[in-house]
């Protein structure tokens, strides 16, 4: 085993930097994809080993600490360091760490728990009880993670079904805003059938009551083709550079957006093709599902820059 070898091994970029967030990550993911109590695959033992050997030698390379406190679950946090490989152990490391800790997600984790660990008839039954938002969540988890979760597509169109049978009475409404709207946290006043909303257009979505029936406000921005926004509302900026124009110059200019230029010095720099400047907290407002009007809290903003040698 080698640093390439086991990066490749774990769909990891030598590009990448290699954090313990990323290792686990993705250890998680493919050991659950690949775990020989749930794949029937011939190569999928072998294939399994290699996952879980690329794994402990990242992780000894890096001198990282083999911990997981997600909810601070200490029990099942002696589990995972004494039993890495066990299906339900890495199962359910897995889907405390794709949710957030708040306490909607608790309930939603209870609830994957629960349906991950009995038959589909079972909990499509249970399924079919839980109320309407909390479904709409835990479809978009599974139908994400359906290869990781091993659940079939019968499956997923039963909870479709379901789903569909919950919301048909309800609205969707679909808002583009400019990325000049987010870092301004503009707000959106929405009328519906006599009722008005003010939509803070900084969050991924929102519903709202109109008399009984929802309405499902999601903000789909309108970004530049080299910027996106991850879960957590920080902004991705992907950027090509000639090394003799950066030479010729003390500082880079990033535009974000028409109000929004960031400065790079040229010292900042590496001289290598791809890497990453991070400004903490310069970005747009993170969602705060508890006061969503809250601004307080601003994501980051990190730019990928390519180093090109051209003429």
């Amino acid at each position: 085993m080698n640093y390439k070898k086991a990066c490749s091994n774990l769909n990891i970029k030598m590009t990448d930097e290699l954090t313990t967030e990323l290792l686990k990550k993705q250890y998680r993911s493919l050991a659950l994809k690949y775990h020989p109590d749930k794949n029937p695959n011939e190569n999928a033992v072998e294939k399994f080993q290699e996952i879980q050997e690329s794994y402990e030698y990242l992780m000894k390379y890096k001198d990282f600490t083999d911990t997981d406190d997600f909810f601070n679950d200490n029990e099942l946090d002696e589990d995972f360091l004494n039993n890495k490989t066990n299906y339900k152990t890495l199962l359910f490391s897995f889907l405390k760490n794709i949710l957030t800790t708040d306490n909607r997600n608790r309930i939603l984790y209870e609830i994957l728990k629960q349906i991950v660990n009995t038959c589909e008839s079972s909990a499509i039954e249970i399924l079919s009880k839980i109320e309407k938002h909390n479904l709409i969540k835990l479809y978009e988890i599974i139908e994400k993670h359906k290869e990781v979760l091993h659940f079939t597509e019968n499956f997923l169109e039963k909870i479709k079904e379901i789903l569909n049978d919950k919301i048909k009475n309800d609205e969707c409404i679909i808002l583009n805003p400019t990325i000049d709207d987010l870092f301004e946290n503009n707000l959106y006043k929405l009328k519906v059938k006599g009722f008005t909303y003010i939509v803070p257009l900084w969050h991924t979505e929102l519903v709202y009551d109109n008399s009984g029936n929802d309405i499902y406000v999601k903000c789909n921005p309108d970004l530049p083709e080299n910027i996106v926004i991850d879960d957590k509302n920080n902004i991705h900026a992907s950027l090509e550079y000639n090394l003799n124009e950066i030479w010729n110059q003390d500082y880079l200019t990033v535009p974000i957006s028409k109000s929004n230029n960031l400065i790079i010095k040229r010292e900042t720099l590496k001289i290598k093709e791809q890497q990453s400047i991070l400004f903490a907290k310069q970005g747009i407002s993170r969602i705060n599902t508890k006061d969503i009007y809250d601004i307080s809290n601003k994501g980051d903003i990190v730019i990928n820059i390519v180093l090109k040698n051209r003429d």
